[in-house]
């Protein structure tokens, strides 16, 4: 009888036998998990390494609005999703997700867009414009950028506001 077993039974002992090796190989797969995690970390870190660039392709502003103050600017963005997801972390995951910094007019500061939906900025005095949209990745480093240059009309129905 040994240490584990409640009898001499030899039906005890091979149950008892069964069940350790169950449980041994059960539990194997849970040890090298780790060892799996980091080899999915580095592909993944390498699968965001070897993606296409990323790219911004900005349009004019739409005349319509433009003449009333309003820029209303569409973009298109190649090889990367638009999330408001942000961190190193996130800047590993495949495929790329990143989100847009905005500047008008060359200002000292920029703004943050997440959504994915057309750039609006109103109310826009009469007079040249700037836009310049960088996209960046989950931890705001550049990946490309467009500059929309463009003029408000006179007597656009922004003066009036």
């Amino acid at each position: 009888m040994n240490a584990f077993s409640t009898s001499d039974h030899p039906k005890f002992h091979r149950r008892e036998f069964l069940g350790a090796t169950v449980m041994a190989v059960a539990a194997a797969p849970f040890g090298s998990m780790g060892t799996a995690a980091a080899q999915s970390t580095g592909t993944r870190q390498a699968d965001a390494m070897l993606q296409p660039a990323a790219k911004i392709v900005a349009n004019p502003p739409l005349a319509e609005p433009l003449a009333r103050g309003v820029a209303f600017i569409e973009y298109r963005i190649e090889n990367l999703r638009i999330v408001p997801v942000f961190g190193p972390k996130a800047a590993e995951l495949s495929p790329r997700i990143g989100h847009l910094h905005v500047t008008l007019d060359d200002t000292p500061w920029h703004w943050a867009d997440t959504s994915g939906n057309p750039i609006i900025v109103a109310p826009l005095p009469a007079g040249s414009h700037k836009i310049e949209i960088i996209l960046v990745d989950a931890n705001h480093q550049p990946l490309d950028r467009s500059v929309v240059a463009f003029t408000v009309p006179e007597g656009s129905a922004a003066a009036h506001h």
